[in-house]
């Protein structure tokens, strides 16, 4: 029994690992260490729910629910999913690790009670929800970039502008206040690129737009 229950703690950890490791391959906010940890520290949560209350559910006088332990585990992995998404100049970034720690904390959670092929089968379809979905979603729809841009106040129409004559889809805008000294403000833009339009091309052609300064893309 002890060394079955070791297994599942190990196995929770590196089913855990597999899926922080594509998130650190990303250079996401949570990776590898995180995703074994809530792996770990699930299956842990599990087996103490399950186990951890054998010898005085031996009384008659005593009665306890099983799943209250796991269940908080659930709400708990709320805080820490929301520890990875950052609203950052009005964009919000870190829902799908945020996510990724929620699917972890649940592959633990069935590891734990001894559910393997269920923990295995559910660490596959998230890898590939986030490695093969997110090429598939590349392909189809294009890939995600944000611009920021240094650029005159005045010029911000202008750079939309020009963004619409490329069919460029862009989402969220944020518009940084004026800086004193150079006049300049900061525009940051997410944009869908699709796979005929380069990244290197998009900066060049808004580099040449008046008032327009400097150009990243991420």
């Amino acid at each position: 029994m002890l060394m079955d229950l070791l297994l599942r703690i190990a196995l929770a950890g590196v089913l855990g690992g597999l899926i922080g490791l594509e998130r650190q391959m990303r250079a996401k906010e949570a990776g590898l260490r995180t995703h074994i940890l809530v792996g770990i520290g699930s299956a842990m949560f599990m087996i103490v729910s399950k186990y951890g209350f054998d010898d005085i559910l031996n009384q008659t006088h005593i009665g306890l629910d099983p799943s209250r332990i796991a269940a908080q585990v659930v709400s708990g992995m709320g805080f820490l999913g929301a520890g990875t998404i950052i609203i950052q100049k009005q964009m919000v970034k870190g829902l799908t690790t945020a996510a990724g720690l929620w699917v972890t904390a649940a592959i633990g959670l069935v590891i734990g009670s001894g559910l393997y092929e269920i923990g295995i089968y559910g660490t596959v379809l998230a890898l590939v929800v986030l490695e093969v979905f997110r090429r598939i979603s590349h392909w189809l729809i294009g890939q995600h970039h944000t611009l920021i841009v240094q650029l005159k106040p005045k010029s911000v129409p202008s750079v939309l502008l020009a963004l619409q004559k490329d069919r460029i889809r862009y989402g969220q805008i944020s518009v940084v206040n004026r800086d004193k000294e150079s006049g300049l403000c900061e525009l940051t833009i997410e944009v869908t690129l699709a796979r005929s339009v380069s990244g290197s091309n998009l900066y060049e052609h808004l580099l040449e737009v008046k008032g327009v300064e400097s150009v990243e893309v991420h």
